[in-house]
C-alpha cells in the first residue's frame, strides 16, 4: 500500500470516502462540486462538510456541515465564514488554534493537496476531543480548486480506531492521484 491508495488515511470510513471522491475524477481533473452526492455516502452525513474557498483562509465559507460537525462547533455554522466564526464563537485564547486550522485547510486549495489529520482538538462547547478529519479538493469547471469537501470524525464514537489514538498529520500533492488543478490563490 501506498500514498496513491489512500493507505495514509487511516480512518476507514475517511478511506471510502477518499476513494468515493478519487472516483468521481474525469480524465484527471479535480472533482466537481456538483458531482458530489452526499446521499451516495449516505452513513457519512451527519460527518460531512462542504466548503467555499475564498482568497484568504478567513474567507472559506461553510456551504454543507453535517449534524456531529455542528454539535462539535456547538452552532449551526452553514453560511458563515471562518471570519465570522472567529468573532462570535471563539475565544480569544483558542486564536491561534482556531487560525491554524482555518490555514490548514484553506491550504488544501491553495496547494492543491488531500489532507488528512487525526488529532486532538479543543471544542467550542467541550473541552477536549479526539477527531480524524479529510480534506479534498473540489472544483467547479474542473480547473481552479474553488472549494472543499471532507467528513470530520469525533472521538465520541466507541469504535476500536480511538483505541491507541496517536496523532497524524499528512498531505498529499494531488498530483500523486493522477489529478491535475490550476492553483490559483496566493
Amino acid at each position: 500500500m501506498n500514498d496513491c491508495d489512500g493507505a495514509f488515511i487511516r480512518h476507514p470510513d475517511l478511506q471510502r470516502l477518499f476513494r468515493y471522491w478519487l472516483g468521481l475524477s474525469i480524465d484527471g481533473q479535480v472533482p466537481l462540486r456538483r458531482d458530489i452526492d452526499p446521499l451516495a455516502v449516505r452513513d457519512l452525513m451527519p460527518n460531512l462538510q462542504l466548503l467555499d474557498v475564498g482568497a484568504t483562509p478567513d474567507d472559506l465559507r461553510y456551504r454543507l456541515v453535517g449534524g456531529e460537525i455542528a454539535t462539535a462547533f456547538g452552532f449551526e455554522p452553514r453560511g458563515k465564514t471562518r471570519r465570522e466564526i472567529r468573532e462570535a464563537y471563539v475565544s480569544p485564547d483558542k486564536y491561534d488554534d482556531f487560525d491554524q486550522t482555518s490555514r490548514e485547510t484553506h491550504d488544501v486549495a491553495r496547494r492543491g493537496v488531500v489532507a488528512y489529520t487525526h488529532d486532538y482538538m479543543t471544542s467550542y462547547d467541550h473541552d477536549f476531543l479526539a477527531y480524524a478529519r479529510l480534506l479534498l479538493p473540489l472544483s467547479e469547471e474542473g480547473l481552479a480548486i474553488t472549494g472543499i469537501f471532507g467528513a470530520l470524525m469525533m472521538s465520541s464514537s466507541t469504535r476500536g480506531f480511538w483505541h491507541g489514538f496517536q496523532p497524524l498529520q499528512v498531505e498529499v500533492p494531488i498530483t500523486k492521484f493522477g489529478l491535475r488543478a490550476a492553483i490559483t490563490l496566493a
